[in-house]
């Protein structure tokens, strides 16, 4: 829930404080974000007596982010011209361009730079300049009253000027028998309410002309004020006050640039694309992607993670190109990333950019999609991975490491994927149809625990259950442990029998073991390997290697 309530902020208010030119679409696509984000609205919160207009400016610094091609416009008002300059100059430097490249199009990245470019700009505007900007704030917000004030009084004297002349060729038309006038009034008394209106005609104007200098005068002060805070055009104190705001456009563009790169690097570690992310809010989404990278233990997790999904991606795609066909295939949604090319360029045209904003809302925008086709016999994966005590440290990381560069090969090929964690009992099992596991899915599959002692019998029994009742013949299980112990006499005939009739395959990897370890997985496994250096070379030599 936001910490701090989103007061009501409509287009036509963002746009007037806009020194960018974004467009209705994508304003309307920040305001959406700014209702969701709790952290926008406490950058709201912080920035209004920092940089008034701060509204705006977030909206600028997200359109500056998410559009292919953002600029800044020539003209804005006065108590916009210091952050025109200073967004401005942020655009020139090539920091910037390193970070649109990784933002542009990408809701998640766009918000999370947005944010992290104006924590940082608020932290780096100097007192003197808040001083400055906050008394040109309240300057530009009494000339727009009195600019409001001098129209209305302004349609108010035309209107009465109007009707005083109306009242004036009245009085002086005579009726149709060519006696009073067409009113029916008396020419004097007709003459006398015409001059009545003249005088209250002339009165409006004079309110209407005084209000309006009252307004030009407010407007010359805010003109004044932004002179004496930027300096006047061309001179030393313009220069100067140009490069302070280059050096915090400059900083604040690496900053954000940073917290981009680490969240790129997270997403890219743990094998996720953008797409399964956009399955959670925002909001979510980050949360996640912090727990990710904050907890020690998944950060050193994560680097083996990458380099295995990397293997694990590379066989998948092999398998692919080799035995199975890409077949396009019709969606629809909002994923820009995935957008038809004629859906991108209806975004962008003036007299087409309703209608696809009308089916970017509804999630009816033409995305590419693709399917594989691919020839029989390739099942589903499952992973019956061993949680015992034993397991704790880098056989456990390496272990979640395999376990979910699998679910990564399954969901490459379309295959489902099934996990088992097993101590002494089942603790957790699951089944992902097509590999599909959110972020929050990969998470939690990776901060899962077990540490009792260890048992074969059950995991294998469950695997067993998992395929009969998902559907999930012709499966080849990958079976994880350090351990070693007995199973019941029947268990090894049973097993064989149910292997037979459902078509499946057992990988054995013996972590870190002896070689006399190995009598009860030799029972019921078509291939045994054993590890023992828990690198990503041997995760592809020893597992990815069978498949």
């Amino acid at each position: 829930m936001p910490t701090v309530k989103a007061k009501p902020l409509t287009w036509q208010e963002v746009s007037n404080l806009l020194v960018t030119d974004a467009d209705a679409f994508t304003a309307l696509r920040y305001l959406r974000h700014r209702e969701s984000v709790p952290a926008l609205l406490d950058l709201e919160a912080k920035g209004d007596d920092v940089l008034p207009g701060i509204e705006g400016s977030l909206c600028d610094l997200y359109h500056a982010l998410w559009s292919p091609d953002p600029s800044v416009r020539d003209e804005v008002r006065p108590d916009r011209k210091y952050w025109r300059e200073l967004l401005g100059q942020t655009l020139k430097t090539s920091v910037y361009g390193e970070l649109h490249a990784e933002t542009q199009l990408s809701e998640l990245k766009s918000v999370l730079g947005t944010i992290a470019t104006g924590e940082s700009v608020l932290a780096m505007i100097p007192k003197k300049d808040r001083e400055k900007l906050k008394e040109l704030g309240e300057a530009q917000a009494e000339a727009d009253k009195l600019d409001g004030e001098a129209e209305a009084a302004k349609a108010e004297a035309e209107a009465a000027g109007e009707l005083a002349e109306a009242a004036a060729k009245s009085a002086g038309k005579p009726g149709q028998t060519g006696g009073a006038p067409q009113s029916g009034m008396s020419p004097e008394a007709a003459k006398g309410i015409a001059n009545q209106l003249a005088e209250q005609a002339a009165t409006a104007k004079a309110k209407a002309d005084a209000t309006r200098a009252d307004a030009d005068a407010v407007k010359t002060k805010a003109e004044s004020l932004a002179d004496a805070l930027m300096g006047k055009p061309g001179s030393k104190e313009a220069e100067e006050k140009l490069r302070e705001l280059a050096r915090i456009g400059l900083q604040a563009a690496r900053d954000a640039k940073a917290k981009v790169e680490e969240v790129s690097s997270t997403i890219e570690a743990w094998g996720l694309e953008e797409g399964e992310l956009h399955r959670e809010s925002i909001p979510e989404a980050l949360g996640l992607l912090e727990r990710m990278k904050r907890n020690q233990h998944l950060k050193k997790f994560a680097a083996l993670l990458g380099r295995i999904r990397k293997i694990a991606a590379r066989k998948a795609r092999a398998k692919v190109s080799g035995q199975g066909v890409r077949v396009a295939i019709p969606e629809t949604g909002r994923d820009l990333r995935r957008a038809e090319r004629s859906e991108l360029v209806a975004i962008t045209h003036p007299a087409l950019r309703a209608k696809a904003f009308r089916r970017w809302t509804q999630g009816e925008l033409r995305l590419r999609g693709e399917k594989t086709e691919q020839k029989l016999g390739h099942g589903p994966v499952i992973v019956c991975e061993d949680g015992s005590g034993s397991m704790e440290g880098a056989k456990q990381q390496w272990a979640k490491a395999v376990t979910l560069s699998l679910a990564h090969y399954a969901k490459l090929q379309r295959r489902s994927f099934g996990w088992i964690l097993f101590d002494y009992g089942v603790r957790q099992s699951k089944t992902y149809p097509q590999g599909r596991l959110s972020a929050g899915e990969m998470l939690e599959l990776a901060e899962s625990r077990a540490g009792g002692g260890t048992n074969f019998e059950q995991p294998l029994r469950k695997a067993v259950e998992m395929i009969q009742k998902e559907g999930l013949k012709k499966a080849d299980i990958c079976f994880i442990t350090d351990g070693e112990c007995a199973v019941s006499d029947q268990f090894p005939r049973e097993f064989r029998a149910a292997k037979k009739a459902l078509e499946f395959n057992v990988i054995a990897v013996l972590c870190d073991v002896g070689s006399s370890a190995d009598k009860t997985v030799r029972e019921f496994s078509d291939r045994i390997e054993k590890a023992s250096a828990f690198t990503a070379d041997e995760a592809e030599q020893k597992i990815f290697s069978h498949f």
